[in-house]
C-alpha cells in the first residue's frame, strides 16, 4: 500500500494501526498539503450492501459532528474496491494503554478525562449519532492529555450489521451494555453505561467482569452485580462510587438520561474531591521553622518571670556565689512555694478553657446538627426548557438556589438563555441547602462564512464540512475567464454569519462553453421519439435506413451510427436503422418485456444483457455504468425467451418468459 493513491488524492506513507474490521494508515493529502490518517475497512465488509450504505450514512453523518473531543472525519471515499474513512492524525496514546501502564489512574484524572468523554457523547447524542463501541481502546489522550473519542459512526455501523456475530462481540464484550448484550435497542444510555465501565477501570485499574468468553462476560452484564469500585480502590469517596454505579444500571432509565446530566455529575465530584484535597494539603502542611509566629501572653509571661528569677539571682557584678545546699534548698522552696501557687493558677486557668472550649464545641456542633437536620427537603422541579428567569422563579417557590458557576453552551435546539440540563434531575428529593447545577443555552452558533471563491469545488466543500456547514447547493455555469472547477460566487457572501443549517448556494465555473453534445443510446426507441430526442440536443437526423429485425418491432431503433456517450459537435448527423417489422415465421408468440438493471457494485461495472428467443442469440446491451446508475431496456422476442444479465461476464440475474 505504501506509495498507492487513493481517490487521486491521498497518498498512503505507511501502515500505522489495524482492527478487527479496519486497517489504519498515514497519509498525505495532496490537495491540501496536510497529514492524515485513512481508515480503511477489511474486504470482508464490502459484500454487505445494508453494511456499505449504513457505513455511508453513519459516516456522512459523523463528518458533521465538530467538537473538540471527537477526532474529525475530513471524507468518505470508495477507491479501487475500498471503502474509506479520512480523519485527522493525532500524536497520542490511547487510554487503555495508559491504564496498563498505571494500574489505575489517579481520582481527578479519572474524573478530567471522563468529563471529556461525557462531553463528546453530549454533542454526538445531540445530533442523533450513538457510538456503540465506548471503550478505553477509541479513547486517544494527547500529550496535554486532551481526549479524541475516535471510530464514530464506524462502530454503529458494523454494530448494526453484525450483532449477532461472535467476532464482532470479542473486542467490546466487557464495556457493551445490557441491552447491546441481548441484542435490544441500542440507545444514547447504551453508551452511558459503556463510560461508567470506562470510569470504573480507570479509577481501580480492573474491568467489572471477567469470563471465558465473550457470551460468558455478556450474561454477567445481563445478571451479576458489580463489586463497587470503592470496596477495590478505598481512596474513591462515595459520591465518586456512587456515580459510576448509577452510570452501570442495568435498567436503563435508572442510569443517568442523558450525556450533559452525567457531565454535570462529574464535574460537581470533580469539585468536590478537589475541594476535599485542597481541606488535606492544609492539615498536613508543615511548619516552616523559619516563619514568623504570633506568641501567646502566657508564653511572654514565663518568659518575662524566668528572666525576672535570672535577675534577682546574681549582684551588682552579675557573679554570684554557688552552694550546692542553697542550690537544693532553692529548687525545694521552688517547688513548695511560689512556684506550686503559680502551677496551682496556672492549672485552673487551662481546665477552665478546656471545659469552656468543649461546651462551646458541643453546643455549636448540636446548633449545627440541629439547624442542618431542620433544614426541608424539597422536590426538585423541572426546569428544562426554560428561560433562566423562569427557571429561578421556580425554584425560588420551593427554596432553591442556583449554583454560581453556570455552563453556557451553543444549541440547536433549546433558544438563548434557557436552560438545556439541570442537576440532580427532576422529582429528586433534596434539602433547600443544596444549589442546582444547569446549563444554559447561547442559541445556535452562529458561523462566519469563509471566502470560498477561487477555490476547487472539492477543496470548498471539505472547508464548509469542517466548519459543520453542511446545507449548500451548487449551480454550475459558463464562465471563460475561470478555470472549470472552481468556485466562482457564494451566497450569503463571505464574512456572513450565519446559523449550521442555513442554505449556502456555490456558483461554480463549467469553463469555456462547450458546443459538443453526448450521443444518447436510441436503440430499441420509437422512431418518432428518437428524432425529437436528436433534435433536443442539436444533432440532425442523417441517413435512414429500413430492414426487417428479428429483435425490434416496425418503428423501432435497431442501430446508430454513433456509440452512446460519444461527443459530437452540435448539428452532427446521425444515421439510423429503422426496423420495418419484427420477423416471425413460425407465427410464435410475441413478448414485450422491460428489464431494469440497478448498478450496486462499488465499482465501474461492464452491463451485458443476453437475450435468446425463436430469433436466436443476441447482446441486446453492452455498456460500462458507475456505482448507483440504473438501466431500463425494453425487449421484443420471439416464443420462448430467456434473457440473462451480466456484470463484468459474471451472470446476476436470469429471466424466463413464455414456453
Amino acid at each position: 500500500m505504501q506509495g498507492k493513491i487513493i481517490n487521486e488524492r491521498y497518498k498512503i506513507i505507511e501502515e500505522i494501526g489495524k482492527g478487527g474490521m479496519a486497517i489504519v494508515y498515514s497519509a498525505h493529502d495532496t490537495l491540501l498539503d496536510r497529514k492524515v490518517a485513512i481508515k480503511m475497512l477489511r474486504p470482508e465488509h464490502y459484500s454487505d450492501n445494508d453494511f456499505k450504505e449504513k457505513f455511508r450514512q453513519e459516516a456522512r453523518a459523523v463528518a458533521r459532528l465538530s467538537h473538540p473531543n471527537v477526532v474529525s472525519i475530513y471524507d468518505i471515499g470508495i477507491d479501487d474496491d475500498y471503502i474509506f474513512l479520512v480523519m485527522e492524525i493525532i500524536k497520542g496514546k490511547n487510554l487503555k494503554d495508559l491504564i496498563k501502564e498505571r494500574g489505575h489512574l489517579s481520582l481527578v484524572e479519572a474524573l478530567e478525562i471522563g468529563k471529556q468523554i461525557a462531553s463528546a457523547l453530549d454533542a454526538a447524542h445531540k445530533n442523533n449519532i450513538i457510538h456503540c463501541d465506548i471503550k478505553p481502546h477509541n479513547i486517544i489522550l494527547t500529550d496535554d492529555m486532551e481526549v479524541k473519542v475516535t471510530d464514530f459512526g464506524i462502530a454503529r455501523a458494523v454494530n448494526s450489521a453484525t450483532m449477532k456475530v461472535t467476532d464482532t462481540i470479542v473486542g467490546s464484550a466487557h464495556y457493551f451494555s445490557p441491552e447491546q448484550a441481548k441484542g435490544g435497542d441500542i440507545k444514547a444510555y447504551s453508551d452511558l453505561y459503556s463510560l461508567g465501565i470506562v470510569l470504573y477501570e480507570m479509577t481501580t485499574g480492573e474491568l467489572p467482569f471477567h469470563g471465558e468468553s465473550p457470551i460468558s462476560v455478556a450474561l454477567k452484564h445481563l445478571q451479576q452485580e458489580a463489586v463497587r469500585p470503592a470496596q477495590i480502590n478505598k481512596d474513591i469517596p462515595v459520591d465518586v462510587d456512587n456515580l459510576i454505579m448509577k452510570a452501570m444500571e442495568k435498567n436503563p432509565s435508572d442510569r443517568f438520561q442523558s450525556a450533559s446530566q452525567m457531565r454535570e455529575a462529574i464535574t460537581l465530584a470533580l469539585k468536590n474531591l478537589k475541594n476535599s484535597q485542597n481541606h488535606i494539603n492544609i492539615i498536613n502542611k508543615k511548619s516552616d521553622p523559619g516563619e514568623t509566629k504570633i506568641l501567646k501572653k502566657t508564653d511572654i509571661f514565663f518568659r518575662k518571670n524566668n528572666d525576672k528569677k535570672y535577675n534577682e539571682s546574681n549582684d551588682d557584678s552579675g557573679i554570684k556565689k554557688v552552694d550546692k545546699n542553697n542550690v537544693k534548698k532553692s529548687l525545694f522552696k521552688n517547688k513548695e512555694g511560689k512556684n506550686e501557687k503559680f502551677f496551682l493558677k496556672r492549672t485552673s486557668v487551662w481546665i477552665l478553657v478546656i471545659i469552656l472550649f468543649f461546651s462551646a464545641a458541643v453546643f455549636g456542633g448540636y446548633f449545627f446538627f440541629n439547624s442542618y437536620t431542620n433544614v426541608p427537603v424539597v422536590e426538585v422541579p423541572d426546569i428544562v426548557g426554560l428561560s433562566f428567569e423562569e427557571a429561578e422563579k421556580e425554584l425560588g417557590q420551593v427554596g432553591l438556589k442556583f449554583e454560581e458557576n453556570k455552563e453556557k453552551v451553543f444549541s440547536e435546539e433549546v433558544p438563548e438563555n434557557h436552560i438545556i440540563s439541570q442537576f440532580p434531575a427532576p422529582g429528586e428529593r433534596v434539602r433547600q441547602t443544596r444549589k442546582i447545577n444547569i446549563t444554559i443555552s447561547k442559541g445556535p452558533e452562529l458561523i462566519k462564512l469563509p471566502d470560498l471563491s477561487g477555490m476547487e469545488l472539492r477543496e470548498a466543500l471539505v472547508e464548509l464540512e469542517n466548519l459543520s456547514l453542511n446545507k449548500y447547493e451548487i449551480e454550475y455555469v459558463f464562465r471563460l475567464s475561470i478555470k472549470a472547477g472552481r468556485v466562482i460566487e457564494q451566497i450569503p457572501a463571505a464574512g456572513a454569519e450565519i446559523k449550521s443549517d442555513e442554505l449556502i448556494t456555490l456558483f461554480v465555473s463549467r469553463g469555456e462553453r462547450d458546443m459538443s453534445v453526448s450521443m444518447p443510446d436510441l436503440t430499441g426507441m420509437d422512431r418518432t421519439k428518437a428524432f425529437q430526442r436528436l433534435r433536443e440536443l442539436g444533432l440532425n437526423v442523417g441517413k435512414i435506413k429500413l430492414e426487417n429485425s428479428t429483435r425490434f418491432s416496425d418503428g423501432q431503433i435497431i442501430s446508430q451510427s454513433y456509440n452512446p456517450g460519444d461527443m459530437l459537435p452540435e448539428g452532427t448527423p446521425v444515421d439510423l436503422v429503422i426496423s420495418r417489422g419484427l420477423l416471425n415465421p413460425e407465427n410464435a408468440e410475441i413478448y414485450s418485456s422491460s428489464i431494469k438493471v440497478n448498478v450496486n457494485n462499488i465499482k465501474a461495472t461492464e452491463v451485458k444483457i443476453v437475450v435468446k428467443d425463436n430469433s436466436g442469440k443476441d447482446v441486446v446491451y453492452n455498456a460500462v455504468h458507475q456505482p448507483g446508475e440504473s438501466i431500463m431496456r425494453n425487449i421484443t422476442s420471439v416464443g420462448p425467451t430467456e434473457i440473462k444479465i451480466y456484470f463484468d461476464n459474471r451472470l446476476i440475474r436470469t429471466k424466463k418468459i413464455g414456453g
